[in-house]
């Protein structure tokens, strides 16, 4: 059944917090009624990738798909699946089976259809039911009046509205949208007179669309509705692309008494789309984007037609009658199609290539879409189409656009965003010399990342531009920062470059920027300094003054040595920030009494000292009794709710205010500021404190004094070493006890004196003890951490063990996934009750723990469904190491070595010493790293020959002069590293290097005299004959 929120349910799941804990990829698919399997597993990989995918091959999409899940455990959903076909099913999981061997990926599919979930499911499908009417009615109430009070009117509907929703949500929203949209003295007569002549049956939800769609406020609506059909079902459409594309179609009529602009007709239109439950809000990548339920779509589509046509829906009826067009192939039936509408179409949608031959037949053409549609280059004949509004190239793979581009004089719209790569480095387009004649452009999406790129000259006189994404100031005339001056409609964001190339502050001024009040977002950056005048940078920034309506500003590179005073003036500003401006003595003044503020971030401003009164907005005549009661009446930095002070190498003082500040605090992070020593110590809301790169417990004192139950995370990193910190009670009395109930997060690193770790919060979830040199124990209750999920100790010399639990199972570590012990000199043991305890573990790691003796030998590792990797390195003394390696269902990755060559110890090579047995037999094992000791190891573990799954094998510092014949065995490696095997000389005979057919990767490195064999020179003696053929070689 339509309607009944199966994809409401599946987003909620799939957005779930511990979703994401537990899988490592997640792709959202939305499946098309007549799918290919190989168009499914495009759409994965492009999920994946986010970019547009040329392959054709399943298997080498497949192949693709492989690379970029890393092995990660993952989650996919297929949304509204109707394909009953067992066939097509059975092959599309065998092949989604090979991608990763890691154990628990899922796969949930949302369906109408009983059989398909017959079809791809083992397991009983979920049913959901209706909602009840109290539910339903919740919906309503919540659409129709939006938490207002209840009107009388709406209690009388009750009943007959409730009848018509028939416990879906999706009938609830729309009717409640409906209600929205009209005066409540129409709300009895649309219940009466519309609702009530609906006939019952299995298609209400159909009906009650409809009803909302002829409901809406103008003919130009509905059209703009219907116009959403030419996009895919599930498609998340930008706002400002639907907008344009209205525009271009000129649904967008601007009321003359009012003077609105078209852009904020189409607003209004988007608003009542929503309020109408016919469009749904979604964010993505940061933008706001819109969504129509399927059933919506499918009713956009229906009143459409026929003017509105998809290639992939089937035939089209009356070419003659098609105004807008979506093609996603290049087969000779769609080139038929294109000829056969070319005369009427005014939208078209392409996403492969078209020819040139084929554009000029488009003489009625508003809209030309080529987003994806992998062109090498736009033809000249683009230039031909002189009724064009709306022209997106964006990640379609030109390099450069035609000059004849500059003939489109009806152009409004150009989008030029690149997503493509090539050689690792997105693809830049240049822009055409004469953009000064496309005269009614209103929005060009174009960005290019070079800072020398030369903007086309005289672009000021583009006076309609709204959409103008940068500006990069030239040297010569008509591509100085003036050209800013009669853009006076500029909305949104703008980043200005290359600011060191204005010389005055009367030049800077020029751009007219205070004149620009719904630019929001402003961006200033300087290359280099000026050598003009040490001055002439701060008299720029103080011409650049923004409207006051600004809410975002970044500067970076500025070299004046103060900032100006207009910065008090934006009252609307959010966030702000400063970076690099290493000359500048000072912060701005008066941010305290910035309303609105929210984040604020200061890095690489080297020359301050001091953040005193003026920083908070302190004036003069505070030390005056009428001043000092005025402000301290007052709250400064009332909003913040982010701060940062970053690479500020010479600041020493952060004056602690007599007044309230910071109340809504949350986030503070101090990094590279190793010369501060006080700070203030109010802050209510604080839940996230990073200080790093400081050596003065001073400051962490200052600040903790007064933070108890909201901190969540605390980072605390020394810059050569805090001293005087020997236990978090002493610098924070607050963090100790029950009252610290929400700390999840806890990171010490770099405090010599820490001696002791009292309990902090059982909810800890990561804990993390770098460089605590004296460090003698762990919490002895550590096993109370239920919820602790990473332990990581690195560089604590004195730890010589891990605590044991004395309070039965049900407080041992269940959670722990990541443990990793490293450079532990004084670690003997690992306890074996802590250990098998953690059943969620997925990697363990023990490196460079030169006395750690005992591991235990578990009674069996399937204790540890979920261990991913395993780390046994340079612990020469190990005794004892587990067994059961071939139990593990979701090993991937093991490293083991050095081991000691005494007979007291074990050896890589005798079975009572390690579990080859149980790496051989494993299944999912395909990564393998083996240390020597290259002064006496003189062969290779003659077990590794059975290892045939190896997909990776990496040989560490072995004293063998030759490889044996045997490594040939090892037919699935893909990768061979062979590092600091200072003696070895040989490969295996050319015989066993044919039978590595999958080798595509050879590292070599630290092996000198192999090296000297391994090139096309090498002579009579070369190996280079053996390794030609691999198709990527990395000898150093």
């Amino acid at each position: 059944m339509g309607g009944i929120g199966k994809t409401t349910l599946a987003k909620l799941v799939y957005n779930n917090p511990q979703i994401d804990a537990h899988f490592g990829k997640k792709i959202w698919i939305c499946v098309s009624e007549n799918f290919q399997e190989v168009e499914l597993f495009k759409l994965i990989l492009e999920s994946l990738t986010g970019r547009k995918v040329d392959l054709s091959s399943k298997d080498a999409i497949v192949k693709e798909i492989k690379k970029e899940m890393k092995d990660n455990r993952y989650l996919l959903v297929l949304d509204d699946v109707w394909n009953e076909k067992p066939k097509l099913w059975d092959d599309f999981f065998e092949s989604l089976a090979g991608i990763v061997t890691t154990n628990g990926s899922r796969c949930l599919v949302t369906t109408r259809l009983g059989q398909v979930a017959t079809i791809v499911s083992r397991h009983s499908p979920y049913l959901l039911g209706k909602l009840s009417d109290d539910d339903c009615w919740s919906i309503l109430k919540e659409k129709a009046i939006s938490g207002g009070e209840v009107p009388e009117e709406f209690n009388l509907i009750r009943q007959q509205i409730l009848k018509w929703c028939n416990g879906l949500p999706l009938a609830a929203s729309v009717l409640g949208g409906l209600l929205r949209i009209k005066r409540k003295e129409e709300w009895l007569s649309i219940v009466e007179n519309r609702l009530l002549n609906l006939k019952e049956g299995d298609n209400s939800v159909e009906q009650i669309l409809k009803l909302s769609f002829d409901n809406l406020p103008s003919a130009l609506i509905r059209k703009c509705f219907g116009y959403c059909s030419i996009f895919a079902k599930d498609s998340e459409i930008e706002r400002d692309l639907l907008i344009e594309l209205w525009m271009a179609e000129g649904f967008l009529e601007p009321v003359l008494c009012n003077q609105s602009l078209m852009e904020d007709v189409g607003d209004q239109y988007i608003r009542v789309l929503l309020h109408s439950s016919l469009l749904e809000e979604v964010k993505y990548n940061w933008k706001t984007c819109y969504k129509m339920h399927d059933l919506v779509h499918d009713l956009a589509e229906s009143i459409s037609k026929p003017e509105c046509v998809k290639s992939e829906n089937g035939g089209i009826d009356n070419y003659n009658q098609v105004r807008y067009l979506a093609i996603n192939s290049s087969d000779g039936i769609t080139r038929k199609i294109l000829n056969d509408t070319s005369a009427s179409v005014r939208t078209l949608f392409v996403t492969r290539s078209i020819s040139g031959d084929m554009l000029p037949k488009f003489k009625n053409l508003h809209v030309l879409n080529l987003h994806g549609a992998g062109l090498k280059e736009l033809p000249p004949s683009i230039g031909k189409l002189k009724h064009l509004r709306f022209l997106d190239l964006s990640n379609s793979g030109i390099k450069t656009l035609p000059e004849s581009l500059c003939k489109l004089y009806t152009l409004q719209t150009l989008r030029i965003d690149c997503l493509r790569y090539q050689d690792g480095f997105p693809v830049q387009v240049g822009l055409p010399k004469q953009m000064s004649n496309l005269i009614n452009l209103r929005h060009l999406h174009y960005f290019n990342r070079d800072v020398e790129f030369q903007m086309p000259m005289n672009i000021g006189l583009l006076t309609c531009l709204q959409t103008l994404e940068l500006f990069n100031v030239g040297k010569k005339k008509g591509r100085q920062i003036e050209e800013l001056r009669c853009l006076k409609n500029l909305k949104g964001k703008l980043v200005i470059r290359n600011l060191q190339l204005v010389n005055s502050k009367e030049g800077a001024e020029r751009a007219n920027l205070c004149g620009k009040p719904n630019l929001l977002n402003l961006e200033f950056l300087w290359s280099h300094k000026n050598a003009e005048s040490d001055n002439v940078e701060g008299d720029v920034l103080e011409g650049l003054r923004p409207h006051p309506n600004l809410q975002e500003l970044y500067i970076c590179g500025f070299m004046g040595d103060r900032f100006p005073y207009w910065f008090m003036s934006l009252t609307k500003l959010v966030d702000l920030s400063l970076i690099d401006c290493s000359t500048s003595k000072e912060l701005p003044a008066g941010l305290g009494q910035l309303p609105f503020l929210q984040k604020l971030e200061f890095s690489g401003l080297e020359n301050v000292r001091y953040i005193g009164p003026s920083f908070y907005g302190i004036d003069d005549d505070f030390g005056k009794v009428g001043g000092q009661l005025e402000v301290l009446s007052r709250t400064f930095f009332r909003a913040l709710n982010v701060l940062t002070l970053k690479n500020m190498g010479n600041l020493v003082e952060w004056m602690e205010p007599d007044i309230n500040v910071f109340p809504m605090l949350e986030i503070l992070t101090i990094e590279d500021c190793s010369k501060l020593t006080t700070a203030p110590s109010h802050f209510p809301s604080l839940k996230i404190l990073e200080i790093t790169k400081n050596d003065h417990v001073s400051v962490v004192k200052k600040i903790l004094s007064k933070v108890s139950t909201t901190l969540s995370s605390l980072t605390i990193i020394g810059n050569t070493g805090m001293t005087g910190l020997t236990c978090l009670s002493d610098v924070a009395p607050g963090l100790i006890g029950k009252n610290l109930h929400n700390l999840k997060s806890l990171t010490l690193r770099k405090c010599p004196d820490l001696t002791r770790l009292e309990v902090c919060s059982t909810s800890l979830q990561n804990l993390e003890l770098i460089h605590c040199e004296n460090l003698r124990e762990l919490p002895e209750d550590l096993c109370r951490f239920q919820a602790l999920r990473n332990l990581e100790m690195i560089g604590c010399p004195r730890i010589h063990s891990i605590p044991n639990s004395n309070l039965g199972q049900q407080s041992l570590l269940k959670s722990l996934e990541h443990l990793k012990i490293t450079d532990c000199n004084a670690l003997a043991s690992v306890d074996t009750e802590m250990l098998e305890s953690c059943v969620a573990l997925k990697w363990l790691c023990l490196y460079d723990c030169p006395n750690l003796v005992s591991f235990p030998i578990l009674e069996s590792l399937q204790q540890m469904p979920s261990l991913v990797g395993a780390s046994f390195h340079n612990c020469p003394k190990l005794m004892t190491l587990p067994k059961g390696f071939g139990f593990l269902p979701s090993l991937r990755q093991v490293r083991i070595g050095p081991f000691s060559t005494d007979d007291d110890h074990p050896s890589m090579t005798k079975d009572n010493g390690f579990d080859w047995f149980g790496l051989i037999s494993s299944s999912t094992l395909r990564s393998l790293e083996v240390y020597g000791l290259s002064s006496h190891k003189e062969s290779l573990p003659h077990q590794l020959q059975y290892m045939t799954t190896l997909t990776h094998l990496y040989l560490h510092h072995f004293g063998m002069e030759a490889l044996p014949d045997w490594l040939g065995n090892l037919v699935s490696l893909q990768s061979l590293h062979l590092l600091g095997c200072k003696k070895l000389r040989y490969l295996p005979s050319m015989a066993a290097m044919r039978c590595l057919t999958k080798l595509n990767y050879l590292h070599v490195d630290g092996c000198p005299l192999l090296k000297e064999r391994c090139s096309p020179q090498s002579g009579p003696n070369s190996e280079w004959f053996k390794i030609s053929q691999i198709p990527l070689l990395n000898i150093c």
